[in-house]
């Protein structure tokens, strides 16, 4: 479904982003993983179609498709070789989640999934006997989510059909067989449930054995991670079935005379849902390669990963129900029964905002008096993707905070707030001198020739540190888009100059009558002998007063999408001028002027009247990475936790649960931009562009730094009413500064448009 950039941007893409290496990230699945997705695909397709979906319920529990599941080995993916099963790791069972989710399927896989293996590895011959009975269909095994000594009456997932339990109490880790199930209809079968899922109220205290396993506390634990992560990926998996459904329904349905997709009211609001969703996907997979690496972070990442995945799928869901109307709500369509799996699924473990404040205690550290959170994570085997960006970006980073540290302090620090761009040539020079300006300058122009991981472990770091180096980022999209299309003579001659921070560069794409729609440029060139004549005003020219060239979007012919010539036009000359604008996040901008601005013809890019195709890829380039968002909502969060580990009047506001989710979801939604950034920046890297890739990161990355400033400039009111450099006043800075950050590179509207379309398949909303 997911459109891509046509080929000759993908071959020029790949002819420049050719030095991926396998020692770093790396989200292309095995060729094992891949058919385990086939496999589980050809299996759901046949076994859990809508009518089989509906007469499992209400139990939820298809005894057919189990039996289908059981004799492909898939509950045992997860049990070592040697005792009977699959071997596979982590990255294994997550697939398998997804594909169950995708397909709504009626068979406690997750639940299997994990209790076999602590069956596998519990080192107890009862055990052992009972996982035999589970490989061969003749049994199931669950876990109870909460301590049985302490809540012995409980809802327990797939307790409706499972003929064992393990339980924790305490610190004893039991098998109970024969449960006693709570809520009982007169037929005999389980109580129904939101879900129509095979989940179960039992009384873990009256069961007819009980076999305890030694030293087993911490695999209950793993055991107990794992299948949150796993729950997370099949509850997101769930909610972008909903949204599929949903988009193809937008698709056929017609009101008013069009298609209820071409209605920004559908269309964007499945596009948020989307991103949201596809987040929850991308963080899941995250974390799956934290775990196999054994990240200090991994356990505050997981708790995260499941309350993004269990608090955005219901609404995800719900927005998806909502496209078909009344149709939605009733049971002839998948639609509800989307929206009652995922709750079911995303609650059955209680309020997700619980699991929130266990990621603030892991990252934050806990409340006075209270304990630290027991971290256990399962043993996650070969994962095969790779989310790190390898040790050439992790040399780059250092070496950027070592500049930092040298040429950085309280002076700089104001300096880049104070003085509307952060402008410093002899800063910019120095960096250059060290590769840290524009770092994927090809070295036969002088530039250090390093990767787009590279660069964008650079950026963020800069970012991070509150360094808003406004002309080189602008400098650094234009730049490429030379590299790309430039002829040679443009290349020699001015990549070696902006390789040095000699020369910069601004974008001359907005104008005062078309906004967003960069498309119906009014700006002019008329051909004038070997020159033309650039004649027009551009809008938000960010560095156009810094600049000596400008890219321009100039009209050539009346067609809109087929009329239009793109220039480096040198702008150190007479016909151009430039007036300030002052904005709301204490930056330049300016309104720029062209008044027969003479620009050779050798500084066309590409062909007369397509500029169309340039334009795709600057766009993209532009969109790629999410650096800027990434390093302020770091930057963000910093500046809230050291506001609010700072005693008041009441105590320190990092105890209070309020202040606490809230700085917790910024930092998760920074791990959510941080992993979508991750994709899309490999995508780009290795030339498999996806069109919604790059605005997914965009639109989620600055409506996240946008949303959390706003939450926390409230929380902490009134201190954060004054400006300052720090603490409270930095986030009243970043309040103000990142409203613009949804509206540069394209509003974002225009990014939950383009995802739509493009992720989503929807028809276009836009003239």
């Amino acid at each position: 479904m997911a459109a891509v950039l046509d080929s000759r941007l993908k071959a020029l893409l790949q002819s420049t982003f050719s030095r991926w290496r396998a020692d770093t990230v790396n989200l292309q699945l095995s060729d094992d993983q891949m058919m385990l997705e086939a496999t589980l695909e050809r299996v759901f397709r046949e076994h859990s179609t809508g009518p089989r979906i509906r007469a499992a319920e209400p139990v939820g529990f298809d005894q057919a498709l189990w039996a289908t599941l059981v004799g492909q080995g898939i509950p045992a993916l997860r049990v070592p070789e040697d005792k009977g099963g699959g071997g596979m790791s982590l990255m294994h069972a997550v697939l398998a989640a997804e594909q169950a989710g995708l397909a709504l399927a009626s068979a406690p896989l997750v639940e299997a999934i994990v209790a076999n293996r602590l069956l596998a590895v519990a080192g107890s011959g009862q055990a052992e006997a009972l996982l035999g009975e589970c490989l061969d269909g003749r049994a199931i095994v669950t876990l109870a989510l909460r301590d049985a000594g302490r809540e012995p009456q409980q809802l327990v997932p797939a307790g409706a059909v499972a003929d064992a339990v393990i339980c924790l109490e305490g610190d004893a880790v039991t098998i109970r067989r024969g449960v006693t199930r709570l809520d009982m209809l007169a037929d005999g079968a389980g109580q129904t449930q939101h879900g129509a899922i095979a989940a179960q109220r039992l009384d873990l205290g009256r069961a007819t054995s009980c076999i305890e396993l030694p030293a087993a506390r911490t695999a209950f634990e793993a055991m107990l991670a794992e299948w949150k992560l796993l729950t997370a990926a099949l509850v997101a998996l769930v909610a972008r079935r909903a949204i599929d459904d949903a988009a193809r329904y937008a698709c056929e349905r017609e009101a008013f005379g069009r298609r209820i997709g071409e209605y920004q009211g559908v269309s964007h609001a499945l596009a948020d849902a989307f991103v949201d969703v596809d987040g929850a996907r991308m963080l899941v997979w995250r974390t799956a390669d934290a775990i196999a690496r054994r990240e200090s972070g991994a356990a505050a990442l997981l708790s995260m990963a499941w309350w993004w995945a269990a608090s955005r799928s219901g609404d995800a869901a719900l927005k998806a129900l909502r496209v078909f109307g009344g149709y939605g709500a009733t049971l002839e369509y998948d639609a509800q029964l989307c929206y009652r799996r995922a709750g079911a699924h995303a609650l059955i473990a209680g309020d997700p905002e619980r699991e929130l404040l266990r990621a603030a205690d892991l990252v934050f550290g806990p409340v006075a008096g209270r304990p630290a959170p027991a971290v256990a994570l399962p043993d996650a085997g070969d994962v095969a993707i790779d989310f790190d960006w390898g040790p050439e970006a992790a040399a780059a980073r250092e070496r950027t905070r070592s500049f930092i540290a040298r040429h950085g302090g309280a002076q700089m620090t104001r300096f880049m707030r104070d003085s509307l761009d952060g402008f410093d040539p002899q800063l910019h020079r120095q960096l250059a001198a060290e590769g840290l300006l524009y770092p994927e300058m090809p070295p036969e122009y002088g530039g250090p020739g390093l990767s787009g991981r590279s660069a964008a472990a650079i950026h963020e770091t800069l970012a991070e540190a509150g360094w808003h180096l406004l002309v080189p980022g602008i400098t650094g999209l234009v730049w490429r888009v030379i590299h790309h299309f430039g002829s040679d003579w443009m290349k020699q001659e001015l990549l070696p100059q902006v390789a040095t921070g000699d020369i910069h560069l601004a974008l001359g794409y907005t104008e005062p009558s078309c906004g967003s729609d960069i498309f119906a440029a009014k700006t002019t060139a008329t051909k004038a002998g070997d020159d033309w004549l650039i004649n027009g005003q551009k809008m938000f020219t960010s560095s156009g007063h810094r600049s000596d060239y400008n890219l321009l979007i100039t009209r050539t012919a009346p067609d809109k999408h087929r009329g239009l010539t793109l220039f480096i036009a040198p702008v150190k000359q007479p016909g151009y001028s430039v007036t300030e604008i002052r904005t709301i996040g204490d930056d330049r901008t300016n309104v720029t002027f062209y008044s027969d601005l003479r620009v050779p013809d050798r500084y066309r890019l590409g062909d007369v009247n397509g500029g169309t195709k340039i334009l795709a890829l600057a766009l993209a380039i532009e969109q790629s990475g999410g650096g800027v968002y990434l390093g302020g909502l770091r930057q963000l969060c910093g500046a809230a936790l050291a506001w609010a580990r700072q005693d008041g009047a009441q105590g320190r506001p990092i105890d209070e649960p309020r202040v606490r989710l809230a700085i917790a979801e910024a930092v998760a939604r920074s791990h959510v931009t941080d992993a979508l950034s991750r994709r899309s920046i490999w995508n780009f890297e290795i030339g498999r562009v996806k069109k919604h890739e790059g605005p997914m990161v965009k639109l989620f990355g600055s409506e996240s730094w946008s949303g959390c400033s706003q939450k926390l400039l409230r929380l902490a009111a009134p201190d954060t009413l004054l400006r300052g450099y720090a603490g409270a006043g930095l986030v009243e800075w970043s309040a103000r500064r990142n409203i613009a950050a949804t509206i540069y590179a394209g509003t974002s509207e225009v990014q939950r448009s383009l995802i739509a379309e493009a992720g989503l398949g929807l028809p276009r909303t836009r003239g």
